[in-house]
């Protein structure tokens, strides 16, 4: 009987997966998944002797209780039970949760909403790992970019910050929050606010998706900075009090396009983007010769990307040149650049822990 039921929960599971494969379950899917989860969780008594850890499926937390099934020698039990007769909880994510937890998605919405509603009131708990949850759900609302969703993201990541007894949750929700508020200042127009919390994210614990949305933006303001700064000081070579300036504002430019691709090269759009800049920041200055060898890495690492393909081209005048001894020659002017705010950054701050190459 037991090897039946195994090979039938077995063959839910595996149908389940293959449905989150094709696409995320919708609400009603993902709540009927839920009552046939494996009685895998477990719940440990605040009072000793009321036994060991039981193993148990938990179908929902809200309030103060959670309610389990736990199949007993009479078959089947439903219990309610107070949250303050547990000392600590755990869910056991099965494979079609964790399939839904590997990575953000605008289409898992819906279905982390429910396993976040039935979790979040045991964030207190040691253990629990509810926030687990709620972190990919505020990833996946901040995906989304919508207003609604970025304010709902906002309250789970607070909630997860004032009441989960993990350290390294309660990190992950600050860095999270950071790259949702730099969202909103952008989003706002507040580009001393966007500066600020741009160089806030960099010399931070490392978060990869807020890295690479302050990198970019510092890339762009850098490179209108210093197009700004070669505009109004022609001969910037000359005057001692300029010339530092340029050449900081020149590799602050050149460090962030590249950040993505030096450090991050598996997220192919944010990469083959900031190689399609750093090309334009070469063609600026007029150094063919980098140029060229950035868009032959551009090519060569991602050669399906869109800024390969908006490059081809270039890349193929300039081969042509080498080929003749004639790259060294000026390269005609790009067709239009990328619109950047004209708008002067803050001096950025003292470095501190941000530094790419070490320098």
């Amino acid at each position: 009987m037991n090897r039946v039921f195994h090979m039938h929960l077995g063959a839910c599971l595996m149908m389940v997966c293959a449905t989150l494969r094709a696409a995320a379950p919708t609400t009603e899917e993902i709540e009927k998944f839920a009552k046939t989860r494996p009685e895998l969780d477990q719940i440990t008594w605040k009072d000793p002797a009321r036994g060991a850890p039981l193993a148990v499926r938990i179908l929902g937390a809200s309030g103060d209780s959670i309610t389990v099934e736990k199949t007993l020698a009479t078959g089947l039990t439903l219990r309610t039970i107070p949250l303050s007769d547990l000392a600590g909880i755990s869910f056991k994510l099965t494979t079609a949760e964790l399939l839904l937890h590997r990575e953000a998605k605008i289409s898992s919405i819906p279905s982390l909403r429910v396993l976040w509603s039935s979790r979040r009131a045991t964030l207190r708990l040691t253990g629990s790992n509810a926030a687990v949850t709620g972190l990919v759900l505020a990833r996946s609302l901040r995906l989304s970019g919508e207003p609604e969703a970025l304010d709902e993201a906002g309250k789970i990541l607070v909630q997860i910050r004032n009441q989960d007894p993990s350290k390294i949750n309660v990190e992950h929700a600050t860095a999270e929050d950071l790259t949702l508020r730099f969202i909103l200042s952008q989003k706002s127009g507040n580009l001393t606010e966007s500066d600020r919390l741009a160089w806030e994210i960099t010399e931070g614990p490392e978060n990869v998706d807020g890295m690479l949305l302050a990198t970019a933006f510092l890339g762009e303001r850098h490179f209108s900075d210093l197009k700004s700064t070669e505009r109004e000081h022609p001969r910037w070579m000359d005057e001692d009090d300029i010339l530092p300036l340029r050449q900081r504002l020149y590799h602050l430019t050149l460090d962030f396009f590249l950040y993505p691709s030096l450090f991050h090269g598996t997220s192919q759009a944010e990469a083959s983007l900031g190689l399609q800049r750093a090309a334009q920041v070469h063609q600026y200055t007029g150094a063919n010769a980098l140029m060229k060898s950035t868009l032959d890495d551009l090519a060569a690492l991602y050669p399906e990307s869109t800024a390969t393909h908006e490059t081809a081209a270039q890349l193929a005048r300039l081969t042509d040149r080498e080929a003749t001894g004639k790259l060294n020659e000026p390269e005609p002017a790009a067709k239009a650049e990328i619109p950047t705010n004209t708008t002067p950054t803050a001096p950025p701050p003292p470095p501190r822990r941000y530094n790419i190459f070490g320098e």
